[in-house]
């Protein structure tokens, strides 16, 4: 072959090869991960969504995309304000009202992606700026409507209840959502405020273990009384008093260890351990020969004085 056909050829193949690939170009869209894009026809929605990759369109059609997330969308109800990139939106707790008439704050999670097959109809109700809106009201009217129902109590809020009660708030937002044009893959009942009401459900649980506590402790005393009254027996020559500091120790060693370190040292254990007066410093006034058989006539000469007539 010769060298002017055999370049004609190449040149040829390099024009074919980039006609073709311009073609592709123009006649594709390629839709970035993360994202679903909605194709529009003189501003107006269709049905078709294309999903993350490349995708061919009809040149002689001309379309604009819209985009949407196709990542799942973190709604959370009831939390501080946070930089963290997983949650997209943080709304107030939601307060319902029991069939108890209590009062009860919700604080939940919602995590659910936007669903490909209706997301004509998002775009048409809501759009790309009204997503966070309608997944907020439509939440909320769903647990609210559910609460109203008025099977519900504060029984319900505490052990198996709480259990159940998150799985029948789940299912209803599957349905409420899905006919909303989301899909729900999550929901996390967090914690259930009851207020006024909590506390005194609180209280009357301690109330209950402190008396348990009570009863205990009052075996534990009664044993210990008849194991002083047994030890005192047994050594009938020990001084009273004596074992009266020893149970004295035991008591402060108890507090010592329930102190934990972390406030101001009781102030049973800043008494002094030594029942008896201490012993005078050697050197001092009171360590000089006499100065104890002073001490005592004199004490003897004040009873006397007291008890002259």
């Amino acid at each position: 072959m010769e060298p002017a056909i055999w370049i004609s050829t190449l040149v040829g193949v390099i024009l074919v090869v980039f006609v073709v690939w311009l073609v592709l170009v123009e006649t594709s869209m390629r839709v970035e991960p993360g994202t679903i894009a909605l194709l529009l026809k003189r501003g107006k929605a269709t049905s078709r969504a294309l999903t993350p990759g490349r995708h061919f369109i009809q040149p002689w059609r001309k379309v604009t995309a819209q985009i949407y997330p196709s990542t799942e969308l973190a709604f959370v109800a009831g939390g501080r304000p946070s930089t963290d990139t997983r949650v997209e939106y943080v709304d107030d707790p939601l307060r319902v009202y029991l069939a108890d008439k209590a009062m009860a704050d919700l604080s939940y999670t919602v995590r659910c992606q936007l669903d490909p097959g209706k997301l004509q109809d998002v775009h048409n109700q809501f759009g790309p700026e009204g997503l966070w809106t309608a997944l907020r009201d439509a939440t909320r009217t769903c647990l609210l409507s559910e609460t109203a129902k008025g099977d519900l109590s504060v029984g319900d809020m505490y052990g198996a209840g709480y259990t159940k009660l998150q799985e029948r708030y789940s299912k209803a937002l599957t349905k409420a959502l899905g006919d909303t044009g989301f899909q729900l893959r999550l929901f996390s009942l967090r914690t259930i405020d009851l207020g006024e009401t909590g506390e005194v459900v609180q209280a009357t649980v301690r109330a209950e273990a402190e008396l348990e506590r009570e009863q205990a402790m009052a075996k534990v005393r009664q044993a210990r009384l008849e194991n002083d009254v047994a030890m005192q027996d047994l050594a009938g020559e020990v001084d009273a008093d004596v074992m009266l500091r020893y149970r004295q120790l035991e008591a402060w060693r108890d507090i010592l260890q329930r102190w934990g370190g972390d406030r101001p040292v009781p102030t049973a254990l800043t008494t002094s351990l030594n029942p008896y007066p201490t012993a005078p410093a050697p050197g001092s006034p009171d360590d000089q020969p006499g100065h104890v058989e002073h001490l005592e006539a004199e004490q003897h000469e004040a009873v006397a004085a007291d008890e002259a007539p």
